[in-house]
């Protein structure tokens, strides 16, 4: 399990990292259609990396949750489901 762990752990920070260049990316092209297409793809590759860490138990769930909450009202002053 070690090793599916490291290369979750891997898979996920590269998937990271490809979100990053996408938003910059998207900064730097002026919010083109076509960047905000690829920035999205990106965006799904990360929610599939995220939710695999949570479904090996590698991430805490009821964490997750809670920090999601309360950011939402940081930035929102409510809940976002």
């Amino acid at each position: 399990m070690a090793g599916f762990d490291t290369h979750l752990l891997l898979l996920t920070m590269e998937e990271c990292g490809e979100l990053i260049q996408a938003c910059s990316k998207l900064y730097r092209h002026d919010f083109k259609e076509k960047v905000r297409k690829e920035l999205s793809k990106e965006i799904a590759d990360v929610e599939v990396m995220i939710n695999l860490l949570k479904e090996t138990g590698i991430a805490d769930e009821e964490i997750i949750a809670k920090k999601k909450k309360a950011k939402y009202e940081k930035y929102y002053g409510k809940e976002n489901s």
